[in-house]
C-alpha cells in the first residue's frame, strides 16, 4: 500500500522544476492556481475526445463533429502571433480535424487502460501519473501510448527527454502486467506521426535516475530564481499574468 503521507511527484512537476524554479515555487509551494494557455487547452481538447472514444462514450464517426462543436469553448485562449504562420489558431484547428477525420479506430487493438491513474513508490516518495492509453496490438505487443500536440521532436535529445515520462510510467505497467511494455509510443496527432521507441532497461534506469536527482535538487533548493525561455514566459507559463520576474 502506498503511504498517503509521502511526497508526490509527477513527471510534469519534476519537469516544471527543471524548466523554471520560480514557476515551480509558485505552483507547488505557494499553490498559486495560475491560468491556462492555448497549447495546453488544445492538447487537452484532443485528449478528451480520444479518451471518450477509447472508453466507448463516443462513436468513431462522431469524433470530427464533436471536435468542431467543442473547439471554441475548449480552447478559449488566443494563439500567439508568429511570423511563420498568419493564423496559428486556424492551423492547429485544421490539423486536429484532419487527424480525427483520418483516425481509423482501434478495431485490432486490445485496450487495457484509458487515462489510467497510478502511484508508484520510489525511495521515500511517490511517483504519480496518468497514462493516456495502455494497449496490446494484434501482434501481442504491450504498448504505452501518449498523445502529443507537438508537431515533432526537435532532435534525439528532446525525444529522449520526453521518453523519460513513458519510461517512468513503465514501472507501473511492469507492476500491473508482470512485464515492461514492448513499445513506448508517441502519437504526434497534428502531423499524424507515430514515434515508437522500443523499451530498453538502460532508458528506464536513466529516467529513474533523473527523477531521483530532480527530487534531490528540489529538496535542497534555496534559490527559486526564474530560468525559463522568453517564449515560455510570454505565452505558456501559468503565472505569466502576474509573475514579477518575467524575463
Amino acid at each position: 500500500m502506498v503511504s498517503t503521507g509521502k511526497e508526490r511527484y509527477s513527471f510534469t512537476k519534476l519537469s516544471s522544476f527543471n524548466n523554471c524554479k520560480y514557476g515551480y515555487k509558485l505552483t507547488y509551494i505557494d499553490h498559486c492556481k495560475g491560468i491556462g494557455n492555448c497549447f495546453s487547452s488544445y492538447g487537452s481538447h484532443v485528449h478528451s475526445i480520444m479518451e471518450r472514444y477509447a472508453k466507448g462514450e463516443l462513436n468513431l464517426w462522431d469524433l470530427p463533429s464533436v471536435y468542431e462543436w467543442e473547439f471554441d469553448s475548449a480552447v478559449p485562449e488566443s494563439f500567439p502571433k508568429s511570423r511563420f504562420c498568419k493564423d496559428m489558431r486556424k492551423l492547429y484547428y485544421e490539423q486536429g480535424l484532419t487527424f480525427l477525420n483520418n483516425f481509423s479506430g482501434y478495431d485490432e487493438i486490445d485496450i487495457l487502460g484509458v487515462e489510467e491513474t497510478f502511484e508508484y513508490p520510489i525511495d521515500d516518495w511517490i511517483f504519480t501519473g496518468v497514462i493516456d492509453l495502455i494497449i496490446r496490438d494484434k501482434d501481442g505487443k504491450l504498448i504505452v501510448q501518449d498523445y502529443k500536440s507537438k508537431s515533432a521532436f526537435k532532435n534525439k535529445a528532446e525525444q529522449a527527454e520526453y521518453a523519460r515520462q513513458l519510461y517512468l510510467y513503465s514501472l507501473y505497467v511492469k507492476e500491473k502486467y508482470g512485464k515492461y511494455p514492448d513499445l513506448l509510443r508517441f502519437v504526434m496527432f497534428r502531423k499524424e506521426n507515430i514515434i515508437d521507441i522500443p523499451f530498453n532497461a538502460a532508458g528506464a534506469d536513466e529516467a529513474v535516475g533523473w527523477a531521483k536527482e530532480t527530487v534531490k535538487k528540489i529538496r535542497e533548493c534555496d534559490d527559486f530564481s526564474p530560468s525559463c525561455e522568453e517564449f515560455f514566459a510570454e505565452n505558456l507559463c501559468n503565472h505569466r499574468e502576474y509573475c514579477i520576474n518575467r524575463i
